[in-house]
């Protein structure tokens, strides 16, 4: 799958235009002002809820993860009935899977992963955060598109052709919780908008770890102190100039927050957080073993993972958005082609889960009690292969829930019996029902916010009550 940076027709407003101008000042100002008492900057210790989305790109198979069926009660010579096909048998014994379904230890819980959710050796699964997970299956996405249905995940807003409209669902949440952080809102290889919220509830966008490294570390051309101090003061004055009277659409005074942005993120001196993909400390060869990836591999799901629950455990970030997963949109291969792609994203998701709950949290428990984990893809895949052994787009789809604010243990909504279409679902009973709504992105933004105690009303929709823990 493409980077979506490079997908044709993506159109940029004016207003993303400005917010990029004005990062990149800020970024800029990263080398020039502000180097003064480095040594003595402490950054302060994470406090109230933290978020983090992460993105399985190219349309992730659900008979395969989230969304399985037994083949008991599925099987493949029935297929042409139930117009669902299987196939687990073929994964038997490939590459370390298992043709059996993933289930948490309590037999008592509702949850179930497909085969490629975990392999027969692997020391922690998925299905072992089922006390905290919640899977919410059957939304309708209303588009076989790969931009159409990535932005209205992000956004919670069907876009306008293949342009989203509005906020991101993790900008409205910075937004809303009032940026309190250096770098509140980090975005890795994953698109951003705001179109309602001040300059520094805007993601600070990365293609890779060696981007963030290099708007975090200072620069190496720089003034002695005193003049950097001069250079800083000098910055930060709003003077009678004709600037400051032109600056009747804060394009000026945007500079001057990104650049006041810029100066605390190099003070804090936080690119030692993310230097684990080099660094031969302890720490970091620690890391690299739990995220299952090798030294200089800044590229891998598990770093990128690492970076996202380290940008959350410095306190550094409110909101970290991460592609977690590798190109899934595989039309011409079976569940030996798909299910090792699907295993990367799936297999990075749970270190970091393990990570999170592993880190005690100043304000008690662990940090995955404090944080909330959402993972998403554009839409699934059918569940009847081609005529090429693969499967094709399908407007079906499921996310996972994992963490602060969710009700473990937890499955709403369904797909079919037959075909695996999205069902109707009565929201108050839990249950199937032909006088029920559609399960939308929307939905699941508001229960992200309502997750938190944020106003769930901006997305015009009642949030899952059904998986927030009260």
């Amino acid at each position: 799958m493409k980077n979506h940076d490079d997908i044709p027709g993506f159109s940029v407003t004016r207003r993303q235009v400005l917010t990029t101008a004005s990062a990149a000042i800020g970024t800029a100002a990263v080398g020039q002002f502000g180097f003064t008492q480095l040594a003595h900057a402490s950054l302060p210790m994470p406090s109230g809820r933290a978020f983090i989305f992460c993105y399985f790109p190219g349309g992730w198979d659900q008979l395969l993860f989230l969304d399985p069926r037994d083949p008991t009660d599925f099987p493949d010579s029935e297929r042409a009935r139930t117009g669902i096909e299987t196939r687990y048998l073929d994964l038997d014994g490939f590459s370390g899977f298992s043709s059996q379904l993933v289930r948490p230890r309590d037999p008592a819980s509702p949850l179930v992963f497909g085969p490629a959710a975990a392999k027969v050796a692997d020391a922690r699964k998925i299905s072992d955060f089922a006390g905290k997970t919640a899977i919410i299956r059957g939304i309708n996405m209303n588009t076989l598109g790969h931009e159409v249905g990535y932005r209205y995940f992000l956004t919670s807003k069907f876009p306008s052709g293949n342009a989203a409209r509005g906020t991101n669902v993790a900008t409205e949440i910075v937004g809303q919780m009032v940026p309190r952080r250096p770098l509140p809102n980090l975005s890795v290889r994953i698109e951003s908008y705001n179109d309602r919220y001040p300059g520094a509830a805007s993601a600070v966008r990365v293609d890779s770890l060696n981007d963030l490294l290099l708007l975090l570390r200072p620069s190496q051309y720089q003034e002695r102190d005193v003049i950097e101090d001069a250079l800083a003061d000098y910055g930060q004055r709003v003077g009678p100039c004709a600037a400051e009277v032109a600056d009747r659409r804060g394009l000026y005074t945007s500079m001057r927050e990104a650049r006041s942005q810029a100066d605390e993120i190099v003070r804090e001196r936080l690119a030692s957080t993310f230097e684990f993909v080099t660094a031969m400390t302890p720490e970091a060869v620690e890391l690299r073993s739990r995220y299952n990836f090798v030294v200089g591999d800044a590229g891998s799901t598990g770093a990128r993972a690492c970076a996202a629950a380290q940008a959350v455990k410095s306190g550094m970030t409110q909101v970290a958005s991460v592609m977690i997963g590798v190109g899934t949109d595989t039309h011409f291969v079976g569940n030996t082609g798909h299910a090792p792609l699907l295993y990367q994203g799936v297999s990075a998701l749970t270190a970091m889960l393990s990570d999170l709950e592993r880190t005690s949290h100043p304000e008690g428990g662990n940090f995955l009690d404090h944080t909330t984990v959402m993972c998403f893809s554009e839409f699934s895949r059918t569940p009847m292969f081609n005529n090429f052994n693969g499967r094709d787009h399908h407007i079906s789809n499921s996310c996972l829930l994992v963490g602060a604010g969710i009700r473990g243990n937890t499955v709403f909504g369904a797909s079919s019996n037959v075909g695996m279409g999205p069902m109707r679902w009565d929201f108050t009973a839990n249950r199937a029902s032909d006088a029920g709504q559609n399960i939308q992105p929307e939905h699941i933004a508001a229960t992200l916010l309502a997750s938190a105690g944020l106003d769930p009303y901006i997305t015009r929709v009642e949030p899952i009550r059904a998986v927030l823990r009260t």
